[in-house]
């Protein structure tokens, strides 16, 4: 897209800010909604992968930056739906476990973020970012129609909803606001929002920087994508499975530290096999903050029925942290050149990592696991 249609730097960054923006606000109010309806909890995933196809197959014919804008949005508002009704599906389910699960679900999708890159690489090879997408969204809407017909019922009877089916909004909203007296919530809210700016500008900018700065191919910028989500595939569901043994604090606090460690040595190892080397090892801890947090806020809503609602308050906090980073990365990028993302991730990373020292203990106990 950025070669293609002559875009410079902000543009792109301003690309991310409205697909991070709209998602975050769809998944706050379909959070909330998800925890009214967890009857129709299927139908909800089912929808959500289908109207995402149809939005990236407006982008791949909209015929002009500002309709890409546009469509990108909607395909982003409904892929945000996915996840309170899917999280809180696995944190209902297996609450012993849900640092486990929770990362395992995270996993699951970087199956397809380490197989995607490279197969994308070769496609466009032979043919353009359009005809991907367009593509792409015939086998995304056979699955949504999977998803509806063996789903349909996973969210049980109306009359057996996991949560407070009589309960009103007013009474949700207070349950939510209560949440807030109790010591982390804030302040994991923050961790996430700080981790997602980070997150965002390393996986928004980093492949321009190879095309650009190192003049790498589309299918050696997706080798190296490849590289980052690998490990995680391995990696997420050890972390959350630690979390859940021996508390969630330290490893969020663990997982941030190493991340400064290696997006530090980014900063000097940033080209050649060194930075092939770094992408690999910041891939192990890359997409486990999510996943413990996730987590965390479920520990602090247990039994409340709010899961779906504190998922779209994560995520929606990610869209507030997240919408101006990288219209300001994209400014500096086109001042500085494309290397500037390593230390802006660096002192972000940092500043997360602080900050997540302050958390409370989170998780279960150990002793409860054995």
């Amino acid at each position: 897209m950025y070669a293609s249609l002559g875009l410079v730097p902000l543009q792109v960054g301003l690309l991310d800010a409205i697909r991070q923006l709209s998602g975050g606000i769809f998944s706050m109010g379909g959070g909330i909604v998800v925890d009214r309806l967890q009857h129709l909890r299927g139908p909800i995933l089912g929808s959500s992968l289908g109207l995402m196809a149809l939005g990236y197959l407006l982008v791949g014919i909209a015929p002009s930056y500002v309709l890409i804008l546009i469509a990108l949005s909607l395909a982003s508002a409904a892929g945000s739906l996915w996840h309170p009704p899917s999280l809180g599906i696995l944190s209902q389910r297996y609450p012993e476990r849900r640092g486990l699960l929770i990362s395992l679900h995270r996993s699951a999708g970087t199956i397809g973020e380490t197989i995607s890159p490279v197969f994308v690489g070769v496609l466009l090879a032979a043919v353009t970012w359009q005809s991907v997408l367009l593509w792409a969204a015939v086998p995304t809407l056979a699955l949504a129609v999977l998803l509806l017909t063996f789903f349909w019922n996973v969210g049980g009877p109306k009359s057996q909803a996991v949560g407070k089916g009589n309960r009103g909004f007013r009474g949700q909203f207070s349950d939510l606001g209560s949440l807030f007296q109790r010591p982390g919530l804030s302040r994991l809210l923050i961790v996430t929002g700080v981790r997602g700016m980070a997150d965002r500008g390393l996986l928004l900018f980093l492949p321009l920087y190879m095309a650009e700065e190192l003049g790498m191919s589309s299918l050696a910028q997706g080798i190296h994508l490849a590289l980052l989500t690998m490990a995680a595939i391995v990696c997420g569901p050890m972390i959350g499975i630690l979390s859940d043994r021996f508390g969630r604090k330290p490893a969020i606090v663990s997982v941030m530290a190493i991340s400064t460690i290696f997006a530090g040595l980014m900063n000097f190892g940033n080209s050649g096999i060194s930075l092939s080397i770094l992408i690999g090892l910041m891939g192990t801890v890359m997409f486990s903050i999510n996943s413990l947090v996730q987590a965390s806020a479920m520990d602090l809503a247990e039994g409340k029925g709010l899961e779906g609602s504190l998922i779209g308050l994560l995520w929606g906090t990610n869209a507030v942290f997240g919408f101006f980073p990288p219209i300001i990365l994209g400014l500096l990028a086109g001042q500085f050149g494309f290397s500037v993302i390593f230390p802006y991730a660096t002192i972000l990373y940092l500043s997360g990592t602080i900050f997540a020292s302050t958390l409370p203990p989170l998780g279960l106990k150990p002793e409860a696991h054995v």
